[in-house]
């Protein structure tokens, strides 16, 4: 059956302001009840927070919610991190061609990025063009940030409430959606 999530990744922050941020918007969603305060295992990654009473407001469907499964939280993750859906393809926005992901030049490009480096690059496999790492995407979005706020499980978020997390952030989001 397998996990889906939804990442709404902060692509601007920076690594001194995500700490700060993260426990801002973590404050923001229990004191609206969206999340529970308390941490739990309710996530695959340390720890998370299980939905709270009213997280069916933020959904896409507000008739469903995330109780149904075991791993349903949410996980915020502060740190340079790269976000994506994993088994999709990337795409060069110059000439189209689609590659592998798992390339050793696509991964070692993405840890010159994760070192600390804005500015590294990766040159397209079919006609060459580089463009900045945090630039690439394909058929689901990719997010590279220092703040991303992971929903395990649950049903679509609605658009509004993705405008209004983006708003609270105050910086380019993108909402990154997969399923492992």
């Amino acid at each position: 059956m397998g996990d889906r999530f939804q990442v709404l990744v902060d692509s601007d922050v920076s690594a001194e302001e995500a700490p700060r941020l993260a426990e801002n918007v973590r404050g923001w969603l229990v004191s609206r009840r969206i999340i529970e305060p308390v941490l739990s295992d309710c996530t695959l990654g340390e720890s998370g927070h299980p939905p709270g009473a009213a997280h069916t407001t933020v959904l896409e469907n507000p008739s469903s919610d995330a109780f149904r499964y075991l791993t349903n939280g949410l996980e915020i993750t502060v740190g340079r991190t790269f976000f994506w859906t994993p088994y999709t393809d990337l795409t060069c926005r110059m000439c189209g061609a689609r590659f592998d992901p798992y390339s050793d030049p696509w991964v070692d490009a993405v840890g010159v990025w994760h070192q600390g480096d804005d500015s590294a690059t990766f040159d397209c496999p079919k006609c060459g063009r580089p463009e900045r790492v945090a630039e690439w995407s394909g058929e689901s979005p990719c997010g590279f940030g220092n703040l991303g706020l992971t929903f395990w499980n649950w049903p679509p978020l609605s658009s509004s409430f993705v405008r209004e997390m983006t708003e609270l952030l105050g910086h380019r989001t993108v909402l990154v959606r997969g399923k492992l």
